[in-house]
């Protein structure tokens, strides 16, 4: 909804801070919401920051409007408002009356610094005490609190919710922040599919295929946020780089990314990892862009055959009167 927030994390993949404005329009984000809704009777819209409860009204409002069009709705904080169990219980019946389906809870080493861990365990407990759910996310380094010790820690509190461990990734403020050897970098390449690919839409109205590294790049920016939702549902439907991210994953563009001359790094944390590391170049990139829409041709021919498709499909062959009408 919003880049601005209480902290500055050394991590942050998209560099928010308390001075960032950026934020789309009220009007963009509910138009947005009725285009989803009109798409699907119960979609699932997620809405983050920066961070999202910086500005409660306007957060309660957008929860109220996405639920009473029948969205499910799940919301991303840092729980810096959680500053006693009274405030944290009020502020959590608050969303969940508004019509709140899931709080996503981050913290780690580098939210600490600012956000004491007591406000966010105020946090989950009251999303306990009112049956909301609630899961926490934790991003770690090699030498950074890891998951491990805050479980050790406040373990008892945390029983019953899914928690998640992310690596840190070498994008945002942990580019100019972390040191490489601090990241968990594994030799070779990683050879995972794209894991979120879900259209996303950045604080300034991009709209992106996922929220995770290479998400922001604008290499793999897919249009902007005033464009009919449809219209960016199809091209990210049928965008050539997806196709392939998701069917083979990032390692599929390798090969013609040296060609178009990237140096291979001795290694990468994931796919995620290396799919920032082959778009970050937007010459490469438009190399890649080329080398994707001319696969996905081979891969639409060959369907329109009856040849084998390998992961993206194969023709039924055996059906010469459609093989006949799709190749006309």
């Amino acid at each position: 909804m919003w880049n601005t927030c209480n902290a500055a994390c050394d991590h942050c993949a998209v560099s928010s801070n308390p001075k960032d404005r950026t934020t789309n329009s009220d009007e963009d984000i509910r138009r947005l919401i009725d285009q989803c809704c009109a798409d699907d009777p119960e979609p699932s819209i997620g809405l983050s920051g920066g961070e999202a409860f910086l500005y409660f009204p306007r957060l309660i409002e957008i929860i109220k409007y996405a639920r009473e069009r029948g969205a499910k709705v799940s919301v991303n904080t840092n729980c810096y408002w959680a500053n006693s169990r009274e405030k944290a219980l009020d502020l959590v019946r608050q969303v969940k009356d508004a019509g709140l389906t899931k709080l996503v809870v981050s913290t780690d080493e580098f939210h600490l610094r600012y956000i004491p861990a007591e406000r966010v365990i105020n946090a989950i407990l009251a999303c306990k005490d009112v049956h909301l759910e609630v899961d926490l996310q934790f991003v770690s380094t090699k030498r950074s609190y890891r998951l491990a010790d805050f479980l050790e820690e406040h373990g008892d509190d945390l029983l019953n919710i899914s928690c998640r461990e992310i690596p840190c990734h070498p994008v945002g403020e942990a580019r100019r922040n972390i040191a490489e050897g601090d990241l968990f970098i594994r030799e070779g390449v990683p050879l995972g599919l794209c894991p979120s690919a879900v259209m996303s839409i950045s604080a300034k109205g991009d709209v992106i295929p996922c929220c995770n590294t290479a998400g922001h790049l604008p290499a793999l920016r897919i249009g902007d946020v005033r464009e009919p939702l449809r219209d960016l549902h199809d091209k990210f439907r049928t965008s050539a780089v997806m196709q392939i991210l998701c069917a083979e994953g990032p390692a599929a563009f390798l090969d013609a990314a040296e060609k178009a001359g990237y140096h291979r790094e001795r290694g990468y944390v994931d796919q995620c990892h290396l799919c920032y590391d082959l778009f970050k170049d937007e010459q490469i990139a438009l190399s890649l862009k080329e080398f994707a829409a001319t696969k996905m041709s081979e891969v639409v021919y060959s369907f329109l055959k009856g040849l084998p498709c390998g992961r993206y499909g194969t023709h039924n062959a055996a059906n010469p009167t459609l093989q006949k009408e799709m190749s006309d």
